[in-house]
């Protein structure tokens, strides 16, 4: 158990210090043509939400431009392009130079080949590193409570950090939720989440998990949770995502002691979930995961594991944070309440 802890804390402190450490020198005459005939030069930090980061020397910080007005793009630094269709390159982005009446308005040249996009076929792009470090992307945030008459103190820290590649993305993340009061016992809440997705088809992919949780509301010590399965996108715009996720998992779970009761247990489970986030009015992001894990080896027992957050941006990088989660357990193996729920609100800080 104080492995798992140790894990948590070690691995929000790798977060701290991807947060922290200094960028790679990237090339500084980057340019982008508006349609309206506006031309910046700089470098371009990448697309997301319909929005094009692009950051000159002149400007205090970087500044998002409309994507859907943005005419020409000119750069000699290689990006991950991700479509619509879920398709990933990586390569550099030029404007096609020629008719108008053409559909094709990009294209997209990578080490071995070079085909022809629409403007709104192309929903993110990001700066391709040279180091391993300098590709993840990540937040972290912290959150303190305090009430009075209990004299109940809660105390949240949570982060996350993904590595994406044209072919497989890696998601990994971490929370943790104490609570000390003096009316009342102490209790702690920690997770740690992995996920690997590697794209099959367009539409389809692989997806490998693993899930740690430790719950002494639930009395639980630890549970551990690992499988795979396939995943489909729904949909996928510029603004929203969806996708669909099925699979088998082998689950190992450590229970608080209780006369007469074993308290390890192992189970066989399958499972189904849904993957949803989406971005408004410019500085809000939703994001909602949902697994359901119906047992295999103990039938009529069912699980629940769900997770959403509201982020809304205060200044540049810098974040509140509303954090929901659920883990459900319609026959627990021992004495336990069956649900473990919490909110949590928080500042936070995006790398």
């Amino acid at each position: 158990m104080h492995l798992f802890q140790n894990a948590g804390f070690a691995y929000t402190a790798l977060l701290l210090v991807a947060a922290v450490q200094p960028s790679l020198a990237k090339r500084k005459d980057d340019v982008v043509v508006m349609k309206n005939g506006d031309r910046f030069t700089g470098e371009i930090r990448g697309l997301q939400h319909g929005e094009l980061s692009f950051k000159s020397e002149y400007m205090s910080q970087s500044v998002r431009l409309d994507w859907n007005r943005v005419e020409r793009l000119e750069s000699q630094d290689q990006f991950i392009v991700a479509l619509v269709d879920g398709r990933r390159y990586a390569g550099n982005i030029e404007k096609i130079e020629g008719e108008k009446t053409t559909k094709s308005e990009f294209r997209i040249v990578s080490d071995t080949a070079s085909f022809e996009v629409s403007q709104f076929e192309i929903i993110t792009i990001q700066q391709r590193e040279a180091s391993f470090w300098k590709q993840l992307t990540g937040s972290i945030d912290y959150g303190f409570s305090f009430t009075g008459n209990n004299s109940q103190a809660t105390s949240s820290l949570s982060g996350d950090v993904a590595y994406n590649t044209p072919a497989y993305a890696i998601d990994l993340s971490t929370s943790s939720q104490i609570t000390a009061q003096s009316k009342g016992p102490n209790t702690a809440r920690y997770t740690f989440d992995a996920k690997y997705t590697r794209m099959l088809t367009q539409n389809w992919l692989y997806a490998g998990l693993f899930d740690a949780l430790k719950s002494d509301r639930q009395r639980l010590n630890l549970r551990t949770t690992y499988g795979g399965g396939l995943g489909r996108r729904l949909v996928r715009t510029d603004t929203t995502s969806l996708m669909a996720l099925g699979g088998l998992v082998y689950t190992h779970e450590d229970y608080f002691a209780e006369p007469g009761i074993e308290p390890v247990r192992s189970n066989g489970e399958s499972f189904l979930g849904l993957a949803f986030s989406t971005f408004r009015f410019r500085s809000m992001d939703i994001s909602s995961n949902a697994l359901v894990f119906p047992s295999l080896t103990d039938p009529g027992r069912v699980r629940l594991s769900t997770q959403s957050n509201l982020r809304i941006e205060i200044v540049r990088h810098l974040f509140w944070d509303f954090s929901l989660y659920e883990n459900f357990d319609s026959r627990p193996p021992i004495n336990a309440p069956r649900n473990d729920v919490g909110i949590t609100t928080a500042l936070g800080w995006k790398f």
